[in-house]
């Protein structure tokens, strides 16, 4: 499994805010497209405040999808915020899937993948997580992936 994400956006600053949502189920190749698709659609003319925001974004193991401001440009505001998750809702709505539970969390061991409480994660030592809790482009590519047994949970 890959371990190493610092190839993630290589042209944004570690500092860059980053909002990783997760779906409740593994995306199809088509619905991973779709995604693809909105998303970078959506990136293209995100704006705070009449400012074109300098982000991007992916969707990762057909389960993430992940959005990028590089604020050194500009930064996003509420509202920016605000249509961002609007974005995340509609795509959310379009394929009926759920990318806002914060109660369950993935864990990874040999390309194996699997959903659980977040409350279950130290039953699971041997495994990987991906950890939630990331707010920052550096968070994503240093922090995102761990391994439960060395983590604060097991």
């Amino acid at each position: 499994m890959l371990q190493n994400f610092n190839h993630l956006f290589s042209s944004f600053s570690s500092e860059s805010r980053v909002w990783v949502y997760t779906s409740n189920r593994e995306l199809t190749i088509e619905e991973v497209e779709f995604a693809s698709t909105e998303l970078s659609n959506f990136v293209a003319t995100w704006n705070a405040h009449g400012k074109v925001l300098n982000a991007d974004s992916m969707v990762l193991f057909n389960r993430f999808l992940i959005l990028t401001v590089d604020e050194r440009f500009a930064a996003a505001s509420g509202c920016s915020i605000d249509s961002s998750v609007k974005v995340v809702k509609f795509l959310g709505q379009k394929l009926k899937i759920d990318f806002f539970d914060r109660l369950k969390i993935y864990i990874e061991k040999e390309s194996e993948f699997k959903r659980i409480p977040f409350s279950d994660l130290k039953s699971f030592s041997d495994w990987n997580y991906f950890n939630p809790m990331i707010i920052s482009l550096g968070e994503l590519r240093t922090d995102w992936y761990s391994s439960v047994k060395e983590s604060a949970f097991s």
